[in-house]
């Protein structure tokens, strides 16, 4: 396990872009192609670890692509061998199930399951490709998120609502028209 990456579940604190995320990423890209194999569709890296230079919370966003959530239990034991554990999802309207990595006290991984065309994929995906290629909307984030850091000492959830009106606009801005999760 990178010892770079790693942060007491609920709070919020912010590292320098680390180049060792992007290897990690692929590490771990490999681990979940070993032992889904083809139930998996897809494995991409999002979030802010996924955007060089960025400032992020040091854990890694991770998203599998799968055909569909309707039998999302036949993923848990395989993804248990790779020390991951089902997360109850805080609303029933999402379009992911969540898997995480790493103690409470040193969380390292989110894994978010989701259908391959849903709204949720398609949602990070352009998002991260977006701040990828325009990088004064990166710094934009970047500074958005050490404010709401600042604001919020630290506490996860108004860090988290803080961001979304940041992300819609992205999101336009990028040319998405679906529905915003």
């Amino acid at each position: 396990m990178d010892s770079k990456l790693g942060l007491k579940r609920g709070t919020v604190q912010l590292s320098e872009y680390q180049p060792e995320w992007r290897d990690a990423f692929g590490q771990e890209e490999l681990n979940l192609a070993t032992v889904l194999g083809n139930l998996s569709l897809g494995v991409e890296h999002v979030g802010s670890t996924a955007i060089p230079g960025m400032k992020a919370k040091p854990i890694l966003d991770l998203m599998v692509a799968v055909p569909s959530l309707d039998r999302w239990e036949q993923y848990e034991k395989p993804l248990e061998t790779l020390s991951y554990q089902f997360m109850r999802d805080m609303r029933e309207d999402q379009q992911h199930v969540l898997f995480v990595k790493g103690f409470e006290e040193n969380r390292t991984h989110y894994l978010k399951l989701t259908e391959y065309d849903s709204d949720f994929w398609k949602e990070h995906l352009i998002f991260r490709d977006f701040l990828v290629e325009y990088p004064e909307y990166a710094r934009e984030y970047e500074s958005l998120k050490e404010s709401l850091l600042n604001e919020h000492k630290g506490v996860r959830k108004p860090y988290t609502q803080g961001k979304a009106v940041f992300i819609e606009k992205m999101l336009r801005l990028a040319g998405y028209t679906g529905t915003i999760i």
